[in-house]
């Protein structure tokens, strides 16, 4: 039996050349997802970046800590630490050289957010080295952290916490991973930031020790100097758009490819059902033709699997330099081959072709002999048991999944990375199905072709006689497109929706927003609350850790530090328990689900442990609803835990003047560097911006997969095309001209594409639905946008592939006579 196995794939090369090629496409993108998922999981500095080279690092307390549900000891790091007391940093000078710190907003035009100011003489203790020109020799020079050498010589105006100024770029340095820094004469930088954040001492560090002591400072060594960093966790926060980005493609892709190499390995035995009745005719036994069809499907797989790997691994490279040129991924990221990531694809791989061929090879082993003379096998069984199992199971799978969003969770409908389960159950679903629920489809689109002629009979007799292969051409298209419409229209509805929920939160008629990581400034709003005829609400981001009693950890909360009486000035949270009216400087709002999950109620007592390691004693005063901005919470305007406000809400009074007021505010922000947005336009621009950002996103994840669909499309009719040889001749015998043929070839494969897509769309249907009902739920009635191009193009290039893949291969491989005695 084994060399009949080898001697068949040798004798069905087309079939078997659609079979390799689609499981080595399958497995080197599976390998190339696998490798760079590992990458950007796994990728981590550990170990100081900036103080590298600092001896020692002294600042104030960078951790707080609290105690985990056994009573055990965890450390939380600060987001703001305390700046040094001036006599902690008088102590210090005396321990031999010393050089303060500071860390400050500092922007130049079109640069990071994230950019940030230091003082020239804490780059020697940094891995910053000059390219190009020289230090600030004065207080108006500056020099550029990885900037373009261009820029040394010219005049740039940086923006600052305390207002725009001009400076001369002195030199620019190599860029560093960990930051953007911009660097000043150490007299201007303590002009623009007196609070020391740091202090790198040089001296013995015994005596440094000793000079602290009793101040509430701490002298970091070692590894422990990464605590001192901005950012203590090595890079994760720059990975997180790539983590999510390359986490869910991974997962789209390998349905997408496991389902398409499955049916495709299934087609290839199913279309050798003649052949094995010809075997058991001359006496093989079921476990003969069972042991052989595997075997040829595991030569075949472990050699296509293998080529797989290989193409992925040499193919990470275009991955990579897509998500960073798109700024998915930092440019510091490394993805390099690994064994454990290729041997998962090879298996995936291997297994997915096996498991293809195990279903049906059992069918193989059944066939009759009385088979082998049956002059047409069209007529079978729709699908197979197992198929329409799993089938089930999926769709079943699909509508809990859509249903536990429309009743508990609805905030998952409003990112495609917690929602994407539910269009691939259901389309995966609909996809197992497709054998079955396409012939009442044919059936509806064969009807208008009985009254069409005679070449109109032969396209309608073809699709609905032949079913399985158009099953089997239809399956991709219900894959790519249903994936497509569902992808697509789903993240327009995530999109819509949280915007109309923001426009619901909000009734602010003016939105002010700091430029960069740099805040407002106290001036600034001082200035707009002295605007008459406004209503003002300031609010300061603060991460928030709370513990209950004995210094037990909650939780941490995501909170804004705001007035209590202005809360209400501007925002409309939805209270669930607890009131609003008499909030007070102890007071603390969060939304029910964070309660639910740090397990408080409405009245309970909490610690709130601040981003500089101060700490509040509130009280649940409200419980809010859940919203698009998820779990969030509001805090009394003291606890800001030395931040600075990043956002002001302006709403015009009522009576009040909306010119004046919008005159006033431009007035209030002029020469500082804080943006003045009217509210309406600010939401315009947010929703084009996420809209260009999720469709660059899903995209990406989808367009993958697309074209792996459209490779199985173009493989199955290829594979399909050498068995019509003999209905071809049958219809040439007839008197139909090869143009003819080709024609109902041409039409019969647009049949199949149109049922295809319609399936596809009922599965989109029900995916955008439970999403719809879902999101309303959460934010009320929202516009509703299909994204026809989108749709309608993915149809189209499933057509046009099918259509000229089908005559071409129906030219080529099928255009001669039958074989005699066929």
């Amino acid at each position: 039996m084994i060399r009949i196995a080898l001697a068949t794939l040798r004798s069905r090369a087309a079939s078997y050349a659609g079979a390799f090629l689609a499981l080595a496409l399958g497995t080197s993108i599976i390998a190339m997802m696998a490798i760079t998922l590992r990458a950007v999981t796994s990728t981590e500095f550990h170990g100081p970046q900036r103080y590298a080279q600092a001896p020692a690092v002294v600042t104030a307390p960078v951790t707080v800590e609290l105690k985990d549900d056994d009573g055990d000891p965890r450390a939380f790091p600060l987001s703001r630490p305390s700046p040094l007391t001036p006599q902690t940093v008088r102590a210090l000078s005396g321990t031999g050289r010393t050089v303060a710190d500071r860390s400050f907003a500092a922007r130049l035009p079109g640069g990071p957010d994230a950019q940030v100011g230091h003082p020239w003489s804490t780059a020697a203790f940094t891995p910053y080295r000059l390219v190009k020109g020289h230090a600030p020799e004065s207080s108006r020079e500056i020099v550029v952290g990885g900037g373009d050498p261009s820029l040394v010589g010219g005049t740039v105006r940086v923006a600052t916490g305390s207002g725009f100024g001009d400076y001369t770029v002195a030199g620019v340095t190599a860029p560093v991973w960990f930051e953007h820094a911009v660097f000043f004469a150490d007299g201007e930088a303590a002009r623009l930031s007196p609070e020391v954040d740091a202090v790198v001492a040089y001296g013995d560090a015994a005596a440094v020790r000793a000079a602290v002591q009793g101040t509430g400072a701490q002298v970091l060594t070692g590894d422990d100097r990464l605590l001192a960093e901005r950012d203590q966790a090595g890079g994760r926060d720059q990975l997180r758009d790539a983590e999510g980005m390359a986490g869910t493609s991974m997962m789209l892709v390998v349905f997408v490819v496991v389902f398409v190499v499955i049916a495709t390995f299934a087609f290839v035995v199913e279309q050798r059902r003649r052949e094995m009745a010809l075997l058991r005719t001359v006496g093989a036994t079921p476990r003969q033709v069972r042991r052989m069809v595997l075997a040829e499907a595991f030569v075949l797989a472990v050699l296509a699997s293998a080529l797989g790997c290989a193409i992925g691994a040499r193919s990470t490279g275009v991955l990579r330099a897509w998500m960073v040129d798109h700024r998915v991924a930092p440019p510091w990221l490394a993805v390099d081959t690994r064994p454990a990531p290729l041997v998962i694809s090879f298996l995936l791989g291997l297994l997915s072709a096996m498991a293809g061929t195990v279903v049906v090879s059992w069918r193989a082993g059944r066939v009759r002999p009385a088979e082998a003379l049956r002059e047409a096998t069209g007529r079978r069984r729709a699908a197979t048991p197992v198929r329409l199992v799993l089938g089930g199971v999926l769709l079943a799978l699909g509508v809990y999944k859509s249903a536990g969003a429309v009743q508990s969770n609805q905030v998952v409908a409003l990112s495609m990375q917690n929602y994407l389960f539910v269009p691939v159950l259901l389309v995966g679903g609909c996809a197992l199905l497709t054998p079955l629920l396409i012939r009442p489809v044919l059936a509806a689109l064969a009807w208008p072709l009985r009254r069409l002629g005679a070449g109109a009979m032969v396209v309608r007799e073809g699709a609905l006689f032949a079913g399985r292969r158009t099953a089997a051409v239809a399956t991709p298209v219900v894959l790519a497109v249903g994936l497509g419409a569902a992808l697509f229209t789903a993240q327009d509805a995530a999109n819509a929706a949280n915007v109309a929920g923001l426009r619901a939160g909000s009734s602010a008629d003016y939105v002010l927003t700091a430029e960069g990581d740099g805040g407002i400034g106290s001036a600034v709003v001082d200035r707009v609350r002295a605007v008459p005829g406004a209503a003002v609400a300031v609010y300061t981001p603060a991460e928030v850790r709370l513990s209950g009693d004995c210094d037990r950890y909650l939780g941490t909360l995501s909170a804004f530090a705001v007035d209590p009486r202005a809360l209400t000035a501007t925002r409309h949270p939805d209270v669930v328990d607890g009131s609003l009216e008499r909030l007070g400087d102890d007071s603390l709002v969060l939304d029910r689900d964070s309660a639910r999950e740090f397990g408080v109620r409405t009245g309970d007592r909490v610690r709130a442990w601040l981003p500089d390691g101060t700490s509040a004693a509130l009280r649940v005063a409200a419980l809010t609803r859940t919203t698009v901005t998820g779990e969030i919470g509001y805090i009394p305007a003291a606890s800001t835990g030395g931040g600075r406000p990043a956002q002001i809400e302006v709403k015009v009074a009522a009576g009040g003047d909306a010119s004046a007021v919008a005159a006033a505010l431009r007035s209030a922000v002029r020469d500082r560097p804080v943006r003045l947005s009217a509210r309406s336009s600010l939401l315009d621009a947010e929703q084009a911006e996420q809209q260009r950002k999720s469709r660059l996103a899903t995209g990406n994840v989808f367009g993958i997969a697309l074209a792996f669909a459209l490779i199985a499309i173009a493989n199955t009719l290829v594979m399909a095309a050498p068995d019509r040889r003999r209905e071809l001749s049958a219809l040439t015998l007839a008197g139909a001209t090869r143009r003819e043929t080709l024609t109902f070839v041409a039409a019969e494969t647009v049949v199949a594409t149109v049922a295809g897509a319609i399936l596809a769309g009922a599965a989109a249907v029900a995916v955008v639905a439970g999403q719809r009902a879902a999101l309303t739920g959460l934010v009320g009635d929202f516009p509703l946008t299909v994204p026809w191009t989108s749709v309608l193009t993915v149809t189209g290039m499933c057509a046009v592939v099918a259509v000229c893949t089908s005559v071409v291969a129906t030219r080529l491989l099928a255009g001669g006579p039958a074989p005699r005695g066929e």
